[in-house]
C-alpha cells in the first residue's frame, strides 16, 4: 500500500534559495487536500544525506550530473523506493484528494506522444520499479551524456521521464500499475481532473523550446516523425 506522504523537490539551484510564491501555494493545495498526511519539501544537503545513506555508489554519479534537473529527476526516485508515498513537482496544483490510491502499489500518469511521466507519481516503499531506475541512472548517463546529444535529450533519457518510460517496459507486463487518465491528469475533463499544471519548466532551455515551437505548430511535419522513431528505438 501507498503511505500517507507527499514528497517534493526544491534543489535551490533553478532560482533562489526557497520556490517562487505560485510553486509555495502549488505546494500548499497538497496540503490543503490532504490534512492528516505527513508533507515534506526535500532540499539539497537532505537528499545528499540520503543518497550517501541509501545508495552511496551514485554519489559521483548525482555529483556529476550537469544539469540540476537530473539531479532532482535522480532524487525523486532514490524518495520513493526508500520512502514510498505520492512525489509531484512544484508546478503541479492538487485540485482532489489522493484518498484512492490507498489500495494500490503503484501510480502513474501517462504522457504524450507516448510513456509516462515523472513529474506525478505514487508508490509503495520498496517498490522494485524504482530500485529498477536507480539501478539503471549509470547506463542511461553512459547512454546519452554526450557531447553531439541535446541537452533536452540528454536531460530526458539519461533520469527524466523516457528514462522511467524505458525501465517501466521492463517491468510493464509484471508490474500491477493504476495508470491515470488524461482528465485525472490535468489534460481533459476539468470535473475529473485531480490535478493541474502551472506555468513550469524551470529546467527547460532553448533546445526545450525549440522543440515545443516546432511540434506546436507543424505536429504533422517530418520532426514529429523522427522523434517519435527516436522515442520507439529508445523504449525499444
Amino acid at each position: 500500500m501507498i503511505p500517507h506522504l507527499i514528497h517534493q523537490i526544491w534543489l535551490g539551484e533553478s532560482g533562489g534559495s526557497s520556490p517562487p510564491s505560485t510553486f509555495q501555494q502549488a505546494a500548499a493545495s497538497w496540503r490543503h487536500h490532504h490534512h492528516d498526511w505527513e508533507y515534506r519539501l526535500w532540499g539539497s544537503a537532505e537528499i545528499r544525506q540520503l543518497f550517501a545513506a541509501a545508495r552511496p555508489e551514485l554519489q559521483g554519479l548525482y555529483d556529476a550530473y550537469p544539469y540540476w534537473v537530473q539531479r532532482a529527476d535522480a532524487a525523486r526516485y532514490l524518495i520513493l523506493h526508500r520512502y514510498g508515498g505520492i512525489y509531484a513537482d512544484l508546478d503541479i496544483l492538487c485540485e482532489r484528494s489522493f484518498e484512492f490510491i490507498g489500495n494500490c502499489d503503484l501510480v502513474l500518469a501517462p504522457t504524450k506522444p507516448l510513456g509516462v511521466s515523472n513529474d506525478l507519481m505514487a508508490t509503495e516503499a520498496g517498490h522494485p520499479l524504482f530500485r529498477r531506475l536507480l539501478d539503471e541512472l549509470p547506463s542511461s548517463y553512459h547512454r546519452w551524456q554526450k557531447p553531439w546529444v541535446l541537452p533536452h535529450f540528454q536531460i530526458m533519457c539519461g533520469t527524466g521521464s523516457l528514462h522511467l518510460s524505458r525501465v517501466f517496459a521492463m517491468v510493464e507486463d509484471h508490474t500491477p500499475v493504476r495508470l491515470l487518465s488524461n482528465s485525472e491528469y490535468g489534460h481533459g475533463n476539468i470535473d475529473e481532473a485531480l490535478v493541474r499544471h502551472i506555468d513550469g519548466n524551470t529546467w527547460a532551455g532553448w533546445d526545450t523550446h525549440a522543440l515545443i515551437f516546432l511540434q506546436r505548430r507543424w505536429k504533422r511535419s517530418l520532426l514529429g516523425v523522427l522523434i517519435i522513431l527516436v522515442l520507439l528505438v529508445f523504449l525499444l
